[in-house]
C-alpha cells in the first residue's frame, strides 16, 4: 500500500477522532486512531498542524466531490452513482466539515454550484423531472446524502450496500412499485 494512500486513511480516521473528540490532545487521538503519540507527532508536529492537514485534505475532497458533479454525463443514473460514491468515499472529512465545531470556513457556493449544475444537466437531457427546480433537487439531495452519513455514524443504518440504496431511493422514491401502478390507474 503507498505512503499517500495511508496517509489518506490516517487523515480520514483523524477527522473521525476529531469530530468524536474536538478538545482531545495529540495523545488522546493518537490513541483514538490506534498509533503512538511519536508517530503522530512524525506525521503532524503540532495539533495545529493536524488541523491545518485536516482542513486541506477536506478542501481536497470537497473538490473532488465538485470535479464528480461538474461532469458531463451520457448518462445521469450514472452519474448520480458516481456522485453518491464521492460523497460516501469522503464521508469522514464531509463529517468533519460540517460539525459545528470546524474552524473550516470554506465558501460552500462553488460546492453547490457544482450540484446545481449536476441537477440542471440532467433536466435538460430529459432524465430527472422539471417540476422540481435544480436548487430544490440539490437541497434534497445534499442533505439526504448528508443525514445518511450521520446515520450511518450513529449506527442506525449499514454502510454495507448504502450507495445502491441511496440511490434507488433518490431516484424511485419510496412508493411501492405495485401502489404506484394502482394509484396511475
Amino acid at each position: 500500500m503507498s505512503t499517500i494512500t495511508n496517509e489518506d486513511k490516517l487523515l480520514k480516521l483523524l477527522a473521525v477522532a476529531v469530530v468524536e473528540n474536538p478538545r482531545s490532545t495529540i495523545k488522546e487521538l493518537a490513541e483514538s486512531v490506534g498509533i503512538s503519540k511519536a508517530t503522530l507527532h512524525r506525521f503532524c508536529g503540532t495539533r495545529e498542524n493536524l488541523g491545518i492537514m485536516l482542513a486541506q485534505k477536506a478542501e481536497e475532497a470537497l473538490n473532488n466531490i465538485i470535479s464528480t458533479a461538474e461532469k458531463d454525463f451520457d448518462d445521469y443514473k450514472d452519474g448520480m452513482s458516481q456522485l453518491i460514491r464521492a460523497h460516501l468515499d469522503n464521508q469522514e472529512l464531509l463529517r468533519m466539515t460540517c460539525s459545528p465545531q470546524s474552524s473550516i470556513e470554506d465558501d460552500w457556493s462553488p460546492y453547490l454550484k457544482a450540484i446545481d449544475t449536476f441537477f440542471l444537466k440532467a433536466q435538460k437531457q430529459g432524465a430527472f423531472r422539471i417540476d422540481f427546480s435544480a436548487q430544490v433537487l440539490s437541497e434534497l439531495f445534499v442533505s439526504s446524502i448528508c443525514g445518511m452519513i450521520d446515520a450511518q455514524r450513529r449506527s442506525r443504518v449499514a454502510s454495507s450496500g448504502l450507495p445502491e440504496t441511496f440511490e434507488d431511493f433518490f431516484l424511485h422514491g419510496v412508493l411501492n412499485q405495485i401502489e404506484t401502478a394502482t394509484i396511475n390507474i
